[in-house]
């Protein structure tokens, strides 16, 4: 009996303990409950404050709508449109993004404080190109660097994948450029050392080989000669290439207009289709514009003339050229016809013929001889035909043809050619194999002609 007195009185503290703890769990549990309860009641407070701010945000903004609008103006829907213009006009700045490697959108600040600081971390993305209106003028050059390097690396081994360019940023760059070339002359006079390059016509990797090996500007100045678009599978990169080198470094890259920067011409050989499928038709309009206020050609220290067609029976002296107005589209007949769409012929006895493309005409060597004599010029530079070896000489080394597309279309096996003018005028030629670098390996592709 001892020993069960004993165990009793032991068990007796134990179920105390237990009822004890029970109990300060209950009310732990309680003291939980009414925490949760207290913070719901708290966040539906700060939600229905929100709700009231964002409702009165919006009473005061249709108020303002109401009274810049019209008082004709009274339906839902169009006080909707109106205050989606607005959110439009008062968004902070416009950024355009690279998504996998080469693509660019704009996208604009929003209002919130939870997007304001993604923006943010967006804007430490060196990658990330600011289009500012406010700081346009300070931001153009670091936004064309930019712009470039994202073009450049279109290159994938031996082929050029397509980017996705964006509205918005090809225009960004046509009207920059546009600025630039509207107060240039309709003769360029430039001064040596260059480089001049014949067409081109969307061969986007061809191009990006000619800049990796010549260096591009301003370590190397570079005249090109027309014929940018049509044709090749890539017209819009071999443009807005060239553009944002000429609103980076004006002084050392110059443009000439050929008889393929011409709307009716992109219409039939695939730049306008171009336009349309990746970007839009608004965008092919405004580059037909800066097309319409090209240079037509060039002086190099007065002794060697360049065009992309060649000679006319109204071109008589050099002070003619400079008297061409712009803009203005490429016409039928006349002198700025024949300068983008004329060709010289070994088999013309008299000074000029037809032209087996329907359009201007043909000329012969003594109208080559006797227009060089009679303006003091050591030789004519242009393109517009396709030659087996990338040039071709012409009168007596008077007249050079430049074609700079080697492959061309990927029906023909010429070669690319570049002309090189030195400091003493003297003159080299790189010629521009096709199909030979491979993997983004550097190689020699070019060889010189003396």
């Amino acid at each position: 009996m001892e020993n069960g007195e004993n165990i009793n009185i032991d068990n007796e503290p134990k179920k105390k303990g237990k009822k004890e703890r029970k109990g300060k769990k209950q009310l732990k549990k309680q003291k939980r409950e009414e925490e949760e309860r207290k913070r719901k009641e708290e966040l539906e407070k700060q939600k229905s404050n929100n709700e009231e701010e964002l409702e009165d945000n919006k009473k005061n903004e249709e108020k303002e709508i109401e009274k810049d609008e019209k008082p004709n103006i009274k339906t839902n829907e169009e006080k909707e449109n109106k205050s989606n213009e607005c959110e439009d006009i008062d968004t902070s700045s416009h950024k355009i993004n690279e998504e996998n490697n080469n693509e660019y959108e704009i996208s604009t600040k929003s209002e919130t404080v939870d997007d304001k600081k993604e923006d943010e971390k967006e804007n430490n993305n060196e990658n990330d190109i600011i289009v500012d209106d406010e700081e346009k003028e300070e931001d153009d050059n670091t936004n064309i660097s930019k712009i470039i390097k994202k073009l450049k690396r279109a290159r994938r081994g031996a082929i050029c994948q397509e980017l996705t360019i964006r509205e918005g940023e090809c225009d960004y760059i046509v009207d920059k450029a546009y600025q630039i070339l509207k107060n240039e002359d309709s003769m360029l006079k430039i001064s040596a050392p260059l480089y001049i390059c014949g067409d081109i016509h969307g061969q986007y990797y061809d191009l990006l080989r000619v800049f990796d090996i010549l260096n591009y500007p301003p370590k190397s100045k570079f005249l090109f000669l027309g014929d940018y678009v049509d044709r090749g599978k890539q017209s819009l990169e071999c443009l807005l290439l060239l553009l944002c080198l000429k609103i980076k470094y004006p002084s050392k890259i110059f443009l000439l207009r050929g008889n393929h920067e011409s709307e009716a011409l992109n219409k039939i050989y695939g730049f306008y289709d171009e336009c349309k499928r990746r970007i839009s038709v608004k965008c092919f309009k405004k580059i037909t514009n800066l097309f319409n206020i090209l240079p037509i050609t060039a002086l190099i220290d007065e002794n060697i003339l360049c065009m992309h067609g060649g000679l006319s029976e109204d071109l008589k002296k050099l002070e003619q050229l400079n008297k061409i107005a712009r803009p203005t589209e490429i016409p039928d007949e006349g002198l700025l016809c024949d300068l983008v769409w004329s060709d010289p012929s070994d088999e013309l006895s008299e000074p000029f013929g037809e032209n087996e493309r329907n359009v201007s005409v043909t000329f012969s060597k003594k109208v080559v001889e006797e227009f060089t004599e009679k303006n003091g010029l050591d030789l004519i530079c242009r393109a517009h035909q396709v030659v087996e070896e990338g040039f071709q000489f012409f009168a007596g080394m008077k007249l050079i043809t430049v074609f700079t597309a080697p492959n061309y279309m990927g029906e023909f096996d010429n070669n690319g050619g570049i002309l090189e003018v030195g400091e003493d005028l003297l003159c080299k030629i790189h010629v521009l194999k096709p199909n030979i670098e491979r993997k983004g390996k550097r190689k020699r592709i070019t060889e010189l002609v003396n």
